[in-house]
């Protein structure tokens, strides 16, 4: 098991709501991530392997496609606060094309405001919340290109794409399918290598 975290998050005890500042102040110390979900610390979970095999897979191909062009590729550990939705969210992987502008909290703590791109690995514990809620409140991100799920249960990428204001869904099953992923055509079995499904004797 990995500690990258996306199990389905969890409530800090039954605290009731806070605000934006006490939740920074909160994640300054905490010893592990948690996100910030109306009005709720939200704690993190750990993931699976299929989960950590795929995120450093695209991590590798898409920070090795956009080497040279002035994107930046994170994964997992980049917070990002969507200013509209009042939420912190730490996706999977993100990539922020040109100038990074971000939210200061404190000194200490700032967090992404302008990705271009958001991907999130789904589990049956997020895949419900992240396709309805948290997608709702990517949507209203400036500037936000692409929202891409990606299976870990199967090989099977979606992308929603931000044409002119109307999001266009796209699904990729097919082994020969290539994906576009911010600047970067992705082979699906590329994003899959060595990723073994439970189940799976491969």
């Amino acid at each position: 098991m990995t500690a990258q975290a996306r199990s389905m998050p969890q409530p800090v005890a039954s605290t009731p709501s806070i605000s934006l500042e006490d939740y920074f102040a909160f994640e300054l110390k905490a010893e592990g991530r948690h996100e910030f979900i109306d009005g709720k610390i939200v704690a993190m979970a750990y993931t699976s392997e299929p989960h950590g095999k795929i995120a450093s897979n695209l991590n590798r191909l898409l920070g090795n496609c956009l080497l040279e062009k002035a994107c930046d590729v994170y994964s997992g550990d980049r917070m990002l606060f969507v200013k509209d939705c009042n939420q912190v969210f730490y996706p999977d992987l993100l990539i922020v094309r040109g100038a990074h502008k971000f939210h200061q909290a404190g000194t200490k703590m700032k967090a992404t405001l302008n990705p271009s791109v958001v991907i999130e690995i789904l589990s049956d514990s997020t895949e419900q919340n992240d396709k309805t809620n948290t997608t709702r409140c990517y949507k209203k991100i400036p500037g936000l290109q692409q929202i891409v799920f990606v299976s870990q249960k199967e090989q099977y990428v979606r992308v929603l794409e931000n044409e002119d204001g109307k999001w266009v869904d796209t699904e990729y099953y097919e082994p020969e399918n290539v994906p576009h992923i911010g600047d970067c055509d992705i082979p699906l079995h590329e994003i899959y290598r060595r990723v073994e499904f439970e189940g799976s004797n491969a």
